[in-house]
């Protein structure tokens, strides 16, 4: 692995060990007041918090195995193990969403209210500045990182954000005599687990199944403005942790030397590098359509 690949998951490693910590305190802090005072929705609020921290030991599992040199079995190395680990945390999620509107039910038929107490709202208003930080740093460091884990945890963190203001809202509804209220919150808070659910399962599964990274079209557009390109064809691309990838066959004149053919190619990738963004760009080169040749190499001769 080269060394700005290395420095790369290190800090993508670091990143989640201080999120970590912090979904921790955070979601122990909801659960125990969430239990002291009867809450159903600050004790899913807390769930989902833990649920958050869950996800970060995933990441952390993910990363390692993806900073993992190339070997014979894996020759491209092992980084969409990382954006699998990211799949994973989409369905704890799902799991999580489930979880939290079966209690919901129950509560619903059992009937039941909450103590809601000075605390509960202390805890509530000072976790959910935590999240709000948290979820902007591991944002911001997601995309300076290009890591879809941490933007993938990073989406998780943010729907905790607006789950705390649902379960703030039913905690002052139950306050002033509506104890019910702390069950539409659980309801609602089903419904924002869930969609941040869909939205990193989308995410994760586009570099897994090879989700074309550019249209093959600018792909083209952009290899043929390079001096010397007279066409271009069989072009892929695709999304993969770190950057996209593509590669493309490009054509040149017949007569044109191989070294000279070879500068065209590098120019080439170098251009798709600098205006699409890609990451690595594998080009072959060979002579335009239709170009025909009897010539073949004899064994043993000056060819």
């Amino acid at each position: 692995m080269s060394g700005t690949s290395e420095a790369r998951l290190r800090s993508v490693r670091g990143v989640l060990w201080v999120v970590l910590v912090l979904n921790l305190a955070v979601a122990s802090a909801k659960l125990l007041v969430g239990w002291l005072s009867a809450s159903i929705s600050m004790i899913a609020d807390g769930f989902h918090s833990l649920a958050d921290a869950s996800s970060n030991v995933i990441g952390l599992v993910g990363i390692s195995w993806a900073s993992q040199p190339p070997d014979e079995d894996h020759p491209y190395g092992h980084r969409k193990i990382e954006t699998f680990a990211a799949l994973l945390i989409g369905g704890l999620l799902a799991m999580t969403a489930w979880e939290v509107l079966k209690t919901a039910v129950f509560r619903w038929l059992e009937g039941g209210a909450p103590r809601v107490t000075a605390l509960s709202f202390v805890v509530m208003g000072g976790t959910l500045l935590v999240n709000l930080a948290v979820s902007s740093f591991e944002h911001r460091a997601g995309r300076r990182l290009h890591s879809d884990v941490l933007r993938a945890d990073a989406a998780h963190t943010r729907s905790d954000v607006y789950v705390s203001l649902g379960v703030i809202a039913s905690l002052a509804a139950a306050h002033f005599g509506f104890p019910q209220a702390d069950v539409v919150a659980a309801v609602v808070i089903t419904g924002v687990i869930a969609y941040a659910a869909f939205g990193i399962v989308q995410r994760a599964a586009g570099p897994l199944i090879d989700t074309a990274a550019v249209p093959a079209d600018r792909v083209g557009e952009v290899a043929v403005s390079v001096s010397g390109v007279v066409g271009v064809h069989k072009v892929r691309s695709r999304l993969r942790p770190g950057g996209a990838h593509a590669d493309l066959h490009i054509q040149v004149r017949p007569d044109l030397p191989i070294d000279k053919a070879h500068v065209i190619g590098h120019l080439v990738a170098d251009r798709l590098e600098e205006e699409l963004g890609f990451a690595d760009v594998v080009v072959h080169v060979e002579p335009p359509a239709g170009h025909r040749t009897n010539w073949r190499p004899t064994a043993g001769a000056d060819n």
